[in-house]
């Protein structure tokens, strides 16, 4: 069978057509290796349901000549005023989440990559601006946009995004250990912490433990960042909403990972996490300040590499983010990167030259702004960019995520 001619793509706009995809979706997800969590329909359709119900989608399906889902896109419009002109990657923005790309069913990848893009192209002149960020750097994605926008005047950039530090897994956590920069700090602290009464690590996979956990970890990571203005990551209201509606949806697919470690009955370090396709994905963490002296959650991360020794996974993925406790653990790390797709003429030129302009005047603003004033409007930012969503939880508010994870490791 000639696989490129049998791959036709199908478009859709109505939201509910994310939920009528759930078993396709996850059929297609399983078929490829299920190794990127923000991929599945678990995170797509709870991040649309709360971050983009106001905004249009625009759903692309690959399908074969049997009708079998073999390739899925999901854009949704970048404005909150519900502009089809300026487009997105569902996922970019609030939450955080890596190497989104165009999940494709192996031995499809050519064809499917092609025709979306085709199909995509096709639509000139509707949008003026596809904005892709967090695309994994080397994605076949971004050659298959290229040779079919440029003959049409589509001018593209590439920009890179996050480093995410991590490493394979070879040999045991012992030999991985000696290779620990902070080897000895690290064993002197997780021997006193054992001496302590009521020390021990908890990990929550169940849904039914997902809710108490989340709790714990929230209530760490705010203690973490609330005496430095609140966190970016995970900002009170909106994105917490999020993830307490994902957790139990991640455990119930035996994804979730959420480490907590007691001391004397109290909660005072937490790591969420994810395990699937034979990786562990650290995503945030938190702890009790009172605690940074005894390095609670430098020994909890060591947990969770030592676990993933014990549970034979193949790869451990620390995400966005450079922080020393991340490098300290990382021989290796992949990179993400973002591709922008500006259409031909005058409404696309002007908004290029407004961004242009934007640009410039907040780096001058960045260069003479005190680190903590350019933070706090950061912050003010965020809330106007997210005030307007609609929330999973009544009366939550919340502001757009920048990634801060795992920066509360002590």
């Amino acid at each position: 069978m000639n696989v490129a001619c049998a791959v036709r793509i199908e478009q859709s706009d109505e939201p509910e057509r994310l939920s009528g995809l759930k078993g396709e979706w996850s059929e297609l997800f399983e078929a490829g290796g299920g190794l990127n969590p923000f991929l599945s329909w678990e995170w797509q359709h709870t991040f649309a349901r709360a971050f983009v119900r106001r905004r249009p989608l625009w759903i692309l399906e690959a399908r074969d000549a049997g009708n079998r889902l073999v390739g899925l896109l999901v854009l949704c419009a970048r404005s909150l005023t519900g502009s089809k002109r300026h487009w997105c990657l569902l996922g970019n923005g609030v939450g955080g989440a890596d190497g989104l790309d165009i999940l494709v069913r192996p031995g499809f990848g050519p064809p499917v990559r092609d025709a979306m893009a085709q199909a995509i192209a096709s639509s000139l002149p509707d949008w003026d601006l596809l904005e892709l960020e967090d695309l994994p750097c080397g994605s076949r994605t971004i050659v298959a946009l290229r040779r079919a926008m440029r003959p049409r005047g589509v001018r593209d950039e590439l920009g890179r995004r996050f480093a995410c530090p991590g490493f394979a897994l070879r040999g045991t956590f012992a030999e991985h250990l000696m290779r620990f920069r902070r080897r000895e700090t690290y064993q002197r602290r997780r021997r006193w912490l054992e001496r302590q009464p009521g020390y021990c690590v908890a990990v929550a996979r169940r849904p039914a433990e997902a809710s108490e956990a989340m709790a714990d970890f929230l209530r760490l990571h705010h203690l973490r960042w609330d005496a430095e203005g609140g966190s970016l990551g995970i900002p009170r209201g909106l994105v917490e909403d999020f993830h307490r509606e994902l957790a139990p949806l991640f455990a119930a697919r035996g994804w979730l990972r959420l480490y907590r470690m007691f001391v004397g009955g109290q909660c005072i370090a937490s790591v969420y996490g994810f395990e699937l396709g034979g990786r562990f994905f650290y995503y945030q963490s938190g702890m009790d300040p009172a605690w940074r002296a005894r390095s609670p959650g430098l020994v909890l991360i060591g947990q969770t590499v030592e676990d993933a020794y014990a549970h034979g996974l193949a790869d451990y993925d620390f995400l966005r983010g450079e922080e020393p406790h991340k490098l300290d653990w990382s021989c290796d790390r992949r990179e993400t990167c973002s591709m922008r797709l500006r259409a031909p003429g005058l409404r696309s030129e002007a908004d290029a030259a407004a961004e242009r302009v934007f640009r410039m005047a907040r780096e001058a603003a960045k260069a003479v702004a005190p680190d903590g004033l350019w933070r706090r409007l950061q912050r003010a930012r965020q809330s106007v960019t997210v005030a307007g969503f609609p929330s999973l939880g009544a009366g939550a508010r919340g502001g757009e995520a920048r990634s801060e994870r795992g920066q509360a490791a002590g």
